[in-house]
C-alpha cells in the first residue's frame, strides 16, 4: 500500500516559494527585525543624551567616551602600600575589590580621597591579608606628557599618605 507522501511527492509550502516573496520586496520576518534595531538605535541615542554607565549598552563608559587631546597629560591612578613585615607593594584599585573608575569616581578636591575613604581601603586589603596587613598607603597619579599625540616623559606624583604624614598632605 502506497503513503500519501509516496504518492503526492515531497509537500510544498503553500504559498510563494521564498525566492519570489524576496524578489518581490517581502522579506519574511523584516518587519519585526527593523522594529529591534530602531529600538536599539532609539535607546543608544537617549543613552548617549544622558544615561550613566550603569545603562551599558545604551549608554558610553564616560571615562572611554572622550578624546585625548595630542597634547596634555594621560593619567591614571595606584597606590603602594608597605606591609608590616616592611614589604612595599604596588596595588591597583583591584587588591581593595574597586575598578579604577571607582575610584578615580571618588575623588575630591586635588584629587584626594578622604582619610576615612584611605583607612576603608586600608581595612578592606587587610581583611583579605592578614598574615601580613599594610601599615602605610601611598596614593599616586601616573601619567605621561603627550606632545604631537607622542609620549615624551612619564612622571609619578603622590597625592596623599595614610596614615597622614607630618609636614605632608
Amino acid at each position: 500500500m502506497e503513503t500519501r507522501a509516496q504518492r503526492d511527492g515531497p509537500a510544498q509550502p503553500e504559498g510563494p516559494p521564498l525566492d519570489a516573496a524576496i524578489a518581490a520586496g517581502r522579506v519574511p520576518g523584516a518587519a519585526w527585525r527593523s522594529l529591534v534595531a530602531v529600538v536599539l538605535v532609539a535607546m543608544t541615542a537617549i543613552g548617549a543624551a544622558g544615561l550613566t554607565d550603569d545603562a551599558w549598552p545604551f549608554a558610553p563608559f564616560r571615562m572611554f567616551a572622550h578624546a585625548v587631546k595630542p597634547d596634555g597629560r594621560v593619567t591614571k591612578v595606584d597606590f603602594v602600600g608597605t606591609t608590616a613585615s616592611g614589604e612595599e607593594l604596588r596595588l591597583d584599585a583591584l587588591a581593595f575589590g574597586l575598578r579604577r573608575a571607582e575610584v578615580e569616581g571618588q575623588q575630591g578636591p586635588g584629587g584626594r580621597l578622604t582619610h576615612e575613604q584611605m583607612a576603608d581601603l586600608v581595612a578592606t586589603y587587610n581583611a583579605a591579608n592578614p598574615s601580613d596587613p599594610l601599615v602605610a598607603l601611598e596614593f599616586r597619579r601616573l601619567g605621561k606628557d603627550l606632545v604631537d599625540g607622542e609620549p615624551v616623559s612619564s612622571f609619578t606624583e603622590t597625592i596623599q599618605e595614610w596614615p597622614a604624614t607630618e609636614g605632608r598632605p
